[in-house]
């Protein structure tokens, strides 16, 4: 069901689904804005209620956070005055939770006992019942309405935070729906529809599809705005989706043009518009990982010859729409993190990253659909062309497929161990230290810099110096330290480490 089909908290169409319990009982409110969510201010728009606004550099294509009401329409009016000659506007919410305007603001509702984490939910219809539902009660309510601050943002953290409820007085409250209802009125050329993006996980196949289905009804001129809950991830991810389509569909209006207009012109319009030189990350990175070259992507590469070109395509539009996020490199941050993180923290953040190499997998997939069946009219669906292939279970395999641990190299171990049996272990320690500080940064040298990269680079040298000690010298760490299974700090080790020297000069 669109947006317009669920307003002044009714569903106008089909049977409305159960009634959720009061918002009192199961459901809280959380505020949309966040702490470090700016992540890109457009220097020729700032527009403060609609955070990380921007434009995809070539593209008719924006994304934002979930703009304050009063902001939505400066959004609007932006993209109709730049390309003003089209005949319409898309807005696409992408957001998998519901949200309601609270006094012109956004508020998420959440589980009261999830606080820090949005609810999934896949059918837009669902969405906006729950809005509805929500709205009905607060309109009913003692003219106030309780909320906590997020303090946490599109990505569940390893620790929850302490967060304290607050109350408001109620000024006025709107669906998603009638915010954009109103808007319309403003600018007649808006359309706007709901298709939920999970976080962090390749979106669905439908929703590719009906990503397609929206845009393939209009021009390849037409501009289309995407917004998630920060801007960040998802409206990142719908923005290369829809610019893949795009230019699917140019290629096929220069197909058309073939006999009207010189072949000369038509290949010169072709190199600019779908062909230009790969955008450089802001990154600049030699590091395989940065550039996308995963296992399975290898794999991909090696059984598809037209899948290099592809990947490319991707590569070039993730590189131009990273003004937020690159979710390309993301794999990498979150990689980096899992480096350094807690045994139990490292399982969800390893099922993070497989999702996000499977989400990087399935566009350049999609780029190989357009590939095929664009010229044919679209006449396959996306679904039903993965039928044919063995991408699906190729993705599933290879996800897994990374180097989830740096280890140093066995004859290196070996090395530090040998020497660390000499009698003379005080003289020797400094020796291993500066020799584990190398190896370590050996082992990261292909990272950016950064705080994340010395914290793996500190964590690898905490493993391997537990590795390469003799047992009487990690009995004494115990001793001192406590339990070594979560690898105390480097440094901490190394100042533990040289007491005990001194310990033995002084026994002597």
């Amino acid at each position: 069901m669109s947006e317009s089909e669920a307003v002044n908290g009714e569903v106008t169409n089909g049977d409305p689904a159960p009634a959720p319990p009061a918002l009192d009982s199961k459901y809280a409110l959380v505020t949309d804005s966040f702490d470090g969510m700016i992540k890109y201010q457009d220097a020729s728009f700032k527009c403060d209620g609609a955070p990380n606004w921007r434009r995809l550099a070539g593209f008719p294509i924006y994304s934002t956070g979930q703009p304050n009401q009063s902001d939505l329409s400066q959004c609007v009016e932006q993209a109709v005055n730049k390309f003003d000659e089209q005949k319409a506007v898309l807005w696409v919410n992408l957001r998998q939770e519901a949200v309601v305007y609270i006094n012109g603001k956004p508020y998420s509702v959440r589980e009261k006992d999830n606080l820090q984490q949005h609810m999934k939910i896949k059918e837009a219809f669902e969405i906006n019942n729950l809005e509805n539902d929500v709205c009905g009660k607060l309109k009913k309510g003692d003219g106030t309405f309780k909320f906590f601050k997020d303090k946490v943002g599109e990505q569940k953290k390893e620790r929850l935070l302490e967060v304290e409820e607050e109350t408001a007085k109620i000024e006025s409250v709107s669906t998603l729906a009638e915010i954009f209802s109103a808007a319309a009125k403003k600018e007649p050329k808006l359309e706007s529809t709901r298709i939920p993006f999970n976080l962090n996980h390749s979106p669905e196949e439908d929703t590719f599809d009906l990503m397609l289905r929206l845009l393939k009804g209009h021009s390849s001129a037409v501009p289309v705005i995407f917004n998630c809950q920060g801007g960040i991830s998802r409206s990142t991810t719908a923005s290369v989706l829809a610019a893949i389509i795009k230019e699917a569909q140019l290629e096929t209006e220069f197909v058309k043009m073939k006999g009207i207009i010189p072949d000369s012109v038509i290949d010169g319009l072709r190199g600019t518009k779908l062909h230009p030189p790969l955008v450089e990350s802001e990154t600049n990175s030699n590091s395989a990982l940065m550039k996308g070259e995963f296992p399975v992507i290898l794999e991909l590469l090696e059984t598809n010859p037209d899948a290099k070109d592809c990947k490319e395509q991707v590569d070039r539009i993730i590189n131009a729409a990273a003004g937020a996020e690159n979710i390309r490199e993301s794999v990498v941050m979150e990689k980096i993190q899992y480096d350094v993180a807690s045994d139990e923290w490292r399982l969800k953040l390893k099922e993070r990253i497989m999702n996000q190499i499977e989400r990087y997998f399935m566009l350049i997939a999609f780029s190989l659909y357009t590939k095929e069946v664009g010229p044919k009219g679209f006449n396959q669906t996306f679904k039903k062309w993965l039928d044919s292939t063995n991408y699906r279970e190729m993705i599933e395999e290879g996800k897994y497929k990374l180097e989830w641990e740096r280890k140093v190299p066995e004859e290196k171990i070996q090395d530090l161990k040998d020497i660390l049996k000499a009698e003379n272990f005080d003289e020797q320690m400094p020796n291993v230290i500066n020799k584990i500080n190398q190896l370590s940064y050996h082992m990261f040298s292909d990272l950016p810099r950064g705080d994340q990269k010395c914290k793996s680079m500190r964590k690898l040298a905490g493993r391997t110096l537990l590795e390469v000690l003799p047992p009487y010298l990690l009995d004494y760490l115990k001793q001192k330290l406590g339990s070594l299974s979560n690898v105390p700090d480097f440094y901490d080790m190394v100042g533990t480490l040289a007491m005990y020297g001194k310990c033995a000069k002084e026994e002597k």
